[in-house]
């Protein structure tokens, strides 16, 4: 039982975990899809990993998250790729119409509200006030475009991480 849990543990690191883009020091790291409309949000945050046991979450209880664009803003979480690992992923979908949040969207269900050539700004809030912000049109001259995967599986990682807690859990209670 526990090869199973970590053969299970190692497709969920593989399949989802986001490598931060090389040359660039911001801990908000902002990618679009130039094949849709999708952008790609993560944020290295290592003090919010709280439970290395679970996955964990930003942009909420004590700590905001706003994208934004020309156009509109939104709240928004992010949700850590893995047990432990202190990255928080998600994406939001540029629209004609913004999505209604109550009170956060996140981390993959958010519409913002976009035109033509918007540059999409992530602003970071947490303890004391303290505001980080990162925005696409800082970012453009630094990115690799092959050094940030899509997040088409981090739905399914999230699944497979819960899984696998749940099956640790139970071979160790089990022992």
């Amino acid at each position: 039982m526990t090869g199973y849990v970590t053969a299970i543990t190692l497709v969920l690191v593989s399949c989802c975990a986001v490598p931060i883009a090389y040359g660039y020091n911001s801990p908000i790291v902002i990618s679009k899809d130039p094949s849709s409309s999708q952008v790609n949000i993560m944020i290295h945050a290592p003090d919010f990993n709280s439970n290395s046991y679970s996955i964990d979450t930003i942009g909420e209880d004590g700590s905001s998250i706003i994208v934004s664009t020309r156009e509109s803003s939104i709240p928004y979480r992010l949700v850590e790729t893995g047990p432990d690992t202190g990255d928080f992923a998600g994406y939001v979908i540029l629209s004609s119409t913004t999505s209604v949040c109550s009170p956060v969207c996140g981390p993959t269900d958010g519409f913002l509200a976009a035109g033509g050539d918007d540059a999409v700004t992530v602003s970071f809030t947490y303890a004391g006030g303290h505001t980080i912000s990162a925005s696409s049109d800082d970012q453009r001259s630094y990115l690799n475009p092959s050094a940030i995967p899509e997040l088409p599986y981090a739905g399914f990682g999230l699944f497979v991480g819960m899984v696998s807690l749940i099956l640790v859990y139970r071979v160790s209670f089990i022992h």
